[in-house]
């Protein structure tokens, strides 16, 4: 239901705003989904990538819109503004066995001027533990369309890239493995935002 919402919501955004999907390669079956996070828009953006099952990580104040809220409890979301770490990782553990893929925004909030903030360790130690690949998802635009602190929408042009999956077996034997994978995927989106940026 949230992925067709997403689709439904972005579609019609589309007739106002120039959002064109990416190519919808093959995914892993099950996998970790990271996204930089540019606007209030972004977790609508969801249906940029094929995955229909999944249980989103999210802050605190989503959980409290009316019928909204509701259904995302339902869903198994899970909140990571209140939740500790262990909690957070055992919801995900719940959620990879129920044969859902998870999506972070590993920055945790939206971004104040467009650019890529500091990631959190989360998603990573996940990672880690349950060996599902992480797929990072690119989004650009989102920011001019509906930037942080603003209710009117801009004129923008809004696009997502799905990238290769990064494999966590690959930073096991390294100490620090989490931080390692982390930093790897941080790379590689900040090289895809920026190529993203200069073909716009």
């Amino acid at each position: 239901m949230i992925w067709y919402f997403g689709w439904i919501s972005s579609k019609l955004m589309s007739i106002f705003v120039d959002i064109k999907w990416p190519e919808q390669r093959k995914m892993p079956e099950q996998c970790i989904i990271v996204a930089n996070h540019e606007s209030f828009f972004d977790p609508y953006l969801v249906s940029f990538q094929p995955q229909r099952n999944i249980c989103m990580a999210v802050r605190n104040w989503p959980f409290k819109i009316p019928f909204y809220g509701f259904y995302m409890k339902l869903a198994g979301y899970i909140n990571v503004e209140t939740d500790d770490l262990e909690t957070i990782t055992r919801q995900a553990e719940k959620a990879v066995k129920q044969k859902a893929s998870l999506m972070f925004f590993p920055e945790g909030t939206r971004s104040v001027d467009g650019t890529l903030n500091r990631f959190h360790s989360g998603p990573f130690h996940i990672a880690i533990q349950t060996g599902l690949p992480i797929v990072p998802l690119c989004l650009t635009g989102s920011f001019r369309m509906l930037p942080r602190g603003h209710m009117l929408i801009h004129p923008s042009k809004v696009r997502g890239m799905i990238l290769d999956p990064i494999y966590p077996q690959q930073f096991k034997t390294k100490p620090n493995a989490h931080i390692e994978l982390r930093r790897a995927v941080k790379t590689t989106m900040v090289s895809c935002i920026r190529k993203m940026h200069q073909e716009a």
